[in-house]
């Protein structure tokens, strides 16, 4: 009897850590709002925006809204719109605390997708949230829409892997009102024979392409549907060698200046081809490897890297889309050499401490300036490569 009281203090002990780790960061994250956050928020603006002008019928896309133009599909305007009913300090608070919600959600489903026998709680989530704390806190200080449809995409694969294939197509469907990364995996649908999930996401993409009818009427409906793509090819082309595009176009264009747009884009068409390789060999590898239960899981966390590498405009802060990656990679670190380990610490510790405060206003400027994180990320794919080839994953 002696014996079976034991575990109970230990209970009550987990529990009391637990309570104080969420009062610690409730402080933490209410004091970086109220002090920090909600004097920007800017993206969120646009978005809020947004909702007012699609509510009281009006163009969403317009030339004299500069670099802040609304961006995303008229149904994402339609998302933000009952945000518009409240004052803009509280819609912020609001989304603040949704964006919170889609971050728990995303971290909880990816360590449910992790493999049984590699779940160590503490150790994973801690090194994660370090590795990818400079993308997260950028993201939620310009009130940005990624951690949503990441969240998203996170359902969508947990569904995919539950056998709900109807579901999971829905919610693919979803995130593409927002922005378009989530078509990397229409390939991978038809690769996959996922049908259903395709046949699916189309329809809500068709549905979400029309609702703002309700509000515009056809007629207005399909003429601001023609706005949506012009703007952004207007908008697009300025940017792609701006100084904090960090997707791997803009670092050629950046980092190879003396190249010219032809080589630069028969470069880039070379590397996509190269890991679009790469990903048709980890499907054929998942699927004759029967120790490997849920081999989309591996998978999909290499495709939600290749979202910012591939995007025209690939800001830094999208490379948050790593987070399932580095979960997989710091799970399963038992499996690569010490080499390859003291590699990735180093990788590992370039992105994670590549702030001005540490590393200075020259070094961090060129690091942003010439988009390096690419080289930092092209590594990362690596180890989930090898993860494959030793089907552990």
């Amino acid at each position: 009897m002696a014996g079976s009281k034991r575990p109970i203090p230990e209970m009550k002990k987990q529990r009391a850590v637990r309570l104080a780790f969420i009062l610690a960061a409730t402080v933490v994250l209410a004091g970086a709002y109220f002090f920090h956050i909600r004097k920007d928020m800017t993206d969120f603006g646009v978005c809020y925006q947004g909702g007012k002008r699609i509510v009281q019928g009006e163009t969403l896309y317009r030339e004299a809204d500069g670099h802040l133009q609304f961006k995303y599909s008229p149904a994402a305007a339609l998302i933000f719109a009952p945000l518009t009913v409240l004052p803009y300090e509280a819609a912020k608070a609001v989304w603040y605390l949704l964006e919170l919600a889609s971050l728990a959600g995303i971290l909880l489903f990816s360590y449910r997708m992790l493999p049984d026998a590699a779940k160590k709680a503490t150790p994973v989530f801690v090194w994660t949230f370090l590795i990818e704390l400079k993308f997260l806190a950028r993201e939620l200080e310009l009130g940005q829409v990624n951690l949503l449809i990441l969240f998203i995409l996170t359902l969508m694969l947990y569904s995919l892997i539950k056998g709900k294939e109807a579901r999971a197509g829905l919610l693919w469907g979803g995130s593409l009102f927002f922005k378009p990364y989530a078509l990397v995996f229409l390939p991978y649908f038809l690769l996959k024979k996922k049908f259903r999930a395709l046949l699916a996401g189309i329809v809500v993409s068709a549905a979400g392409a029309l609702l703002p009818a309700i509000l515009y009427g056809f007629k207005g409906n399909f003429a601001v549907l023609g706005e949506w793509p012009a703007t952004l090819s207007k908008s697009t082309s300025g940017l792609l060698a701006s100084y904090d595009n960090a997707s791997l176009y803009g670092f050629l264009l950046k980092t190879f200046p003396a190249l010219s747009k032809h080589t630069i884009g028969a470069v880039f068409l070379a590397v996509f081809l190269a890991l679009a390789v790469v990903v048709l060999w980890m499907i054929r590898a998942g699927r004759t490897a029967p120790s490997i239960k849920n081999p989309e899981v591996l998978e999909s966390a290499f495709l939600f890297i290749l979202i910012p590498l591939f995007s025209p405009l690939g800001w830094n802060y999208n490379y948050l889309y790593s987070l399932l990656a580095a979960m997989l990679i710091l799970s399963a670190w038992r499996h690569f050499p010490w080499a390859g380990q003291i590699i990735l610490i180093i990788n590992f510790i370039s992105i994670s401490t590549s702030l001005i405060e540490i590393w200075g206003k020259t070094l961090f400027h060129f690091y942003t300036q010439q988009a390096l994180v690419v080289l930092n990320f092209l590594i990362v794919l690596v180890p989930l490569i090898y993860l494959r080839t030793k089907n552990t994953v």
